[in-house]
């Protein structure tokens, strides 16, 4: 099965794409639904053939299983992250992200994961679709923080 959850957010591709691909983004718009274990150690930047093997934490406190993260395409000129994941009962979890301008100064920004969970896959679908609208809506609002504080240091 396959999530598509895109939104518009209102800054530049380029913005976007700089502040999505740092580390702390990642924690941040995922905080509050769950964390990963060591994600503080993580490398800043991102690059194809990048391994990651954390613990998931729901609610940042309930630890789950191990996951397994590989960056198998990192574009930097087209704004596209292509991971290969997996762990617990998700047998292949393949994330994409782009993110595209739409005139400079909004861009539309997309994540599209294809899911296989066995019999559990409805489930995981319904999980996913939801915890990307919440990510979503965290990163709309990190982009507006970040203008703001921009806009103050003028």
């Amino acid at each position: 099965m396959v999530v598509k959850v895109h939104t518009q957010l209102p800054t530049s591709a380029d913005h976007a794409w700089r502040v999505l691909t740092k580390r702390d983004t990642f924690r941040c718009v995922s905080s509050g639904v769950f964390c990963f274990t060591g994600s503080d150690r993580w490398p800043e930047g991102l690059h194809d053939g990048q391994e990651i093997d954390p613990r998931i934490v729901f609610s940042h406190v309930l630890p789950a299983w191990k996951h397994r993260l590989l960056l198998v395409h990192v574009d930097q000129e087209r704004r596209e992250v292509i991971s290969c994941e997996r762990g617990g009962f998700v047998r292949l979890w393949i994330h994409q992200i782009r993110v595209e301008p739409e005139n400079t100064v909004r861009c539309r920004y997309t994540d599209e994961v294809r899911i296989q969970a066995g019999l559990l896959t409805p489930a995981v679908w319904a999980i996913a679709h939801l915890f990307y609208r919440y990510r979503q809506m965290r990163l709309r609002r990190l982009i507006r923080w970040l203008a703001r504080i921009r806009l103050l240091r003028r």
